[in-house]
C-alpha cells in the first residue's frame, strides 16, 4: 500500500512542482522526510501496542497472585503503561508535526508569493494580540491568547495582514480540596485587519444578528439595552442585511457613509463566502473582520504525498479565500476617502 501511495505522489510531479509551484526539489526533499517519519510512526505504533499489551497483562497477573507478588506485577504494569503513553506522545504523534512543520516553512510562502507577491507568511504566528483586542469586536475577558500562520502585507493599495488565532479565558476553582480549571473560548478561528480608505471619527460595528433571528422583536427591544454608552442601534436599507446583521455605532451619519447599499452587498457576499458567524468592526484607519472557524487552516495532510495537487489547490483555495476579502470589500477603490 505504501509503494502504491508513494509512486501516486512521483506521478504528479513535474520540474516546476505541481500546479507550476516550482517547488520540485523542495517536494523531493519533504516527501523524504515524510516516509522517514511514516516509517518511525508504524514502528512506534507497533511498540506502542507492545508496551500496552504488557501493561494489561501485568495488572491481570497482580490481580490473580495473591498480596506478595501482586505489587511487584503492578509496578512492572504501572511502568510499561507509563511507557505506551511516552511512545506515544513522542513517536506517534510527533513525526507528522515535524512534517507539517516542515512543509509549513518550505511550501506555503511559495504559494503566497505565487498569487500575492507583497504578502509573507509566517507559520509561528506573531499575530499580534493588540489586533484583537482594538477590534473591539468580543468585549469578554481573557487570559489565554496563541496565534499561527500569519499573513501580512499588501494586496493592491491595502496594507492587509491575517492570522489564525485562539483566545480563551482560563479560571480555577478549588472545592473539596480539589482544584479544577475551566477554559472557555471565546474566539477561535482568522482575524483579519485591512487599511480602511477613510479616516473615521467613530466606530461601527456589524454583527452577527442573533436576538432578533430568535426573539423576533423582543430581541431588537433587547439589543436596544446592551448598547454601550454612546452607541446607537441602526438598521440597515437591505433587507437581508437587516435579517443577518444588527449594526452598532457611535455615529449614525458615519456609518450610514460607510454602510452605503453597495458596501451592504459585499458584506452579505464576505459572510456567505466565510459562514455565517462573521463579525466587521471600522475603528480609525482600519477595518477588521472576525470569521470564527473551528477547522485548521493552512495544515498539510501527513497522508498525502507531499507533492499531491490536491493538497497544493487546498492550500491554494484557502489562501485566496483570506486574500479575496480584500475584493469583496472593494477596499482598493478609494470610494471613501474624503478629499
Amino acid at each position: 500500500m505504501s509503494r502504491s501511495s508513494g509512486a501516486k505522489g512521483h506521478e504528479h510531479r513535474t520540474e516546476e512542482g505541481p500546479l507550476g509551484t516550482g517547488l520540485s526539489d523542495e517536494f523531493h526533499q519533504l516527501e523524504a522526510i515524510r516516509r522517514k517519519e511514516l516509517r518511525k510512526k508504524r514502528v512506534a505504533v507497533l511498540a506502542t501496542v507492545l508496551c500496552g499489551w504488557f501493561s494489561l497483562t501485568m495488572v491481570a497477573a497482580s490481580l490473580k497472585l495473591g498480596t506478595g507478588d501482586s505489587g511487584r506485577w503492578s509496578a512492572l504494569g504501572a511502568l510499561a503503561l507509563i511507557g505506551t503513553l511516552v511512545l506515544c506522545s513522542l513517536f506517534v504523534f510527533g513525526p507528522g508535526a515535524r512534517y507539517r512543520a516542515a512543509y509549513k516553512s518550505q511550501v506555503i510562502p511559495a504559494l503566497v508569493r505565487s498569487i500575492q507577491p507583497d504578502m509573507a507568511y509566517y507559520s509561528e504566528g506573531n499575530f499580534g494580540q493588540h489586533w484583537f483586542y482594538n477590534s473591539g469586536l468580543y468585549k469578554q475577558e481573557y487570559n489565554v491568547y496563541e496565534s499561527e500562520d500569519y499573513l501580512t502585507g499588501y494586496i493592491g493599495e491595502t496594507d492587509f495582514q491575517i492570522g489564525e488565532i485562539l483566545v480563551q479565558n482560563e479560571t480555577t476553582s478549588r472545592s473539596d480540596g480539589e482544584t479544577r480549571t475551566s477554559t472557555k473560548t471565546i474566539f477561535d478561528g482568522l482575524l483579519a485587519v485591512a487599511a480602511f480608505p477613510g479616516e473615521l471619527q467613530g466606530d461601527v460595528f456589524v454583527i452577527p444578528d442573533f436576538a432578533e433571528k430568535h426573539f423576533g422583536w423582543l430581541g431588537r427591544a433587547f439589543q436596544k439595552l446592551g448598547t454601550d454608552h454612546g452607541e446607537h442601534l441602526l438598521r440597515g436599507e437591505n433587507p437581508e442585511f437587516e435579517k443577518a446583521f444588527v449594526v452598532r455605532a457611535t455615529d449614525p451619519l458615519e456609518a450610514s457613509y460607510i454602510l452605503t447599499p453597495e458596501m451592504q452587498k459585499q458584506i452579505l457576499t464576505l459572510r456567505a463566502r466565510l459562514g455565517k458567524d462573521l463579525r466587521l468592526a471600522f475603528r480609525g484607519p482600519q477595518v477588521f473582520i472576525a470569521i470564527p472557524s473551528t477547522k485548521d487552516w493552512f495544515e498539510p495532510k501527513f497522508s498525502r504525498p507531499a507533492s499531491s495537487p490536491d493538497q497544493v489547490r487546498g492550500l491554494l483555495n484557502q489562501l485566496s479565500a483570506c486574500f479575496q476579502i480584500v475584493e469583496d470589500l472593494n477596499l482598493n477603490t478609494r470610494i471613501w476617502t474624503k478629499e
